[in-house]
């Protein structure tokens, strides 16, 4: 199980675009409603090609190793989901775990989410084209802010992670590849803090939605 993806809405989408651009992804897809239908305006198209023109991108994707983002417009920033990818034994473990967990589960051809009481979804992805055969950068950890309204440690039932750290104001889990640590908000929505990479140098920055982004040449000491 790999964690590979994160989406957000945002209304700053061309900065975003331009943002993770400037750090060395590669912009592989947009989808946007212009005058009602939805369109593609795929490189080479860029900016300057129809900033001009009123549309409303549902997803730009853009990739870079072994990550892979997406963003839509928004009326604000808000994180969306966090996503896997999974070969098919995984995958039908965590679907069994999560209809135990009574989550709710949307299976579609492409991807499958999984709806969390903490109004973000998790993503399980079996085509490995959503990244690229680059090792760097890889997503190490994740920190996510979000309210305790259920306890963090049934992400960890979910997911089949080790729970490694719990109190009233920090949850934290693992498995071989990744760690994730959730922390108390007093905020009503989940927000994506920071990540952790593992890359081919050291980088700590801040996107313009405000997650800060850690590149390490070591992997994580977990």
């Amino acid at each position: 199980m790999q964690l590979f993806h994160y989406h957000c809405w945002t209304d700053k989408v061309e900065e975003m675009e331009r943002f993770y651009q400037e750090s060395g992804f590669e912009t592989t897809l947009r989808v946007g409603r212009y005058n009602g239908e939805m369109h593609t305006f795929n490189p080479p198209l860029n900016w300057e090609d129809f900033r001009d023109k009123d549309i409303r991108f549902r997803i730009i994707e853009m990739v870079k190793g072994q990550t892979n983002l997406t963003l839509g417009h928004g009326k604000r920033d808000m994180f969306d989901h966090i996503g896997f990818l999974v070969k098919d034994p995984e995958y039908s473990k965590v679907i069994e775990r999560a209809k135990e967990l009574k989550w709710k589960v949307n299976e579609g051809e492409r991807r499958t989410f999984i709806s969390t009481p903490w109004k973000f979804r998790i993503e399980l992805q079996k085509r490995r084209e959503v990244v690229t055969e680059e090792k760097h950068p890889s997503i190490q950890a994740m920190e996510i802010h979000m309210p305790f309204c259920e306890d963090p440690a049934l992400v960890s039932s979910l997911l089949d992670f080790e729970l490694i750290e719990q109190s009233s104001g920090k949850v934290k889990i693992r498995d071989g590849e990744c760690t994730l640590t959730f922390c108390n908000s007093e905020k009503k929505e989940a927000s994506l803090h920071s990540i952790m990479y593992l890359a081919n140098q050291d980088f700590n920055k801040v996107d313009p939605v405000h997650t800060t982004l850690i590149g390490r040449t070591q992997k994580l000491n977990q």
